[in-house]
């Protein structure tokens, strides 16, 4: 396995225990309050991971990276207003999917075509997305769902193809400043909405505890695609909901549709191949 797989296949592990987690404190605590908790925690602990990693500060990846955390926050921002108003199961499948195919539709558009092994790996972790992430039930328009998975799942890919172009010198850097803007924004919508500002009691400590993973998930994030192409790595990573699926059966005690299933087991055999191809 390459060392830009084992980063995504890292940031996967990661991401699904952060995500996990964020999805403990949302039980008690608005999603909002529970995105700022984990941001912040992410900026205060982001020095320690400077310690760790050489990183070099320049105003081209710095700009990249802030500019990729203005996508993400929307992405997220969007997801979750999807979520509100629309089917899960409709909203989550189509951000999922969009999130890994624009850094493949970047990297073809550039000329990078993966070879053959790897091409149906990334073909299966999107199948396995959409299997994992399909949740029956809800109510809400299914349109307006359709249009905030879309708008949500395109904002992470540009995120995600942004942190493609940061320069390998740069380090986690550029993670550093997506955070920080990443914080500001939830900082102004918390003055426009006047919501928690941080959560409280469980939902703080699932909060901190999913900011500290997403940091080390995305600073591996920005490794991976430092030492690999720009898709690959993408599809790779966002096999996250597998993993996020699997802790809350361990954990939680919820039910594993038989889709889902097959969608944990599609992301190892894509995992598999991708490493194979690449």
């Amino acid at each position: 396995m390459s060392l830009a797989l084992t980063f995504a296949v890292i940031a996967a592990l990661l991401l699904g225990g952060s995500d996990f987690f964020a999805a403990r404190s949302a039980l008690t605590t608005p999603s909002l309050t529970v995105t700022r908790t984990a941001v912040a925690t992410s900026v205060t602990l982001s020095p320690l991971a400077l310690l760790i990693v050489h990183s070099k500060w320049t105003m081209r990846d710095s700009l990249i990276g802030g500019i990729s955390g203005v996508a993400m926050i929307t992405g997220l921002i969007l997801l979750y207003h999807g979520y509100k108003v629309a089917r899960m199961g409709i909203v989550a499948p189509v951000t999922s999917v969009l999130l890994a195919a624009v850094p493949v539709l970047w990297d073809l558009i550039n000329g990078v075509h993966p070879g053959p092994a790897s091409a149906v790996g990334m073909a299966l972790g999107v199948v396995a997305l959409v299997l994992t992430s399909y949740t029956p039930g809800g109510e809400g328009s299914a349109s307006l769902g359709l249009m905030l998975g879309l708008a949500s799942g395109v904002s992470f890919g540009v995120a995600f193809t942004l942190m493609g172009e940061v320069r390998e010198g740069a380090g986690i850097a550029p993670v550093v400043v997506q955070r920080s803007v990443g914080l500001v924004i939830l900082l102004i919508v918390w003055i426009v909405r006047r919501d928690p500002l941080v959560a409280s009691g469980k939902g703080l400590r699932f909060g901190v505890l999913a900011g500290a993973l997403g940091l080390v998930a995305i600073s591996s994030l920005q490794l991976a695609f430092q030492r690999g192409h720009t898709g690959p790595v993408a599809v790779a990573s966002s096999q996250f909901a597998a993993v996020a699926v699997v802790l809350a059966v361990v954990f939680n005690k919820e039910r594993m549709r038989w889709w889902q299933a097959i969608g944990v087991a599609l992301t190892a055999v894509a995992v598999a191949l991708i490493a194979v191809g690449s």
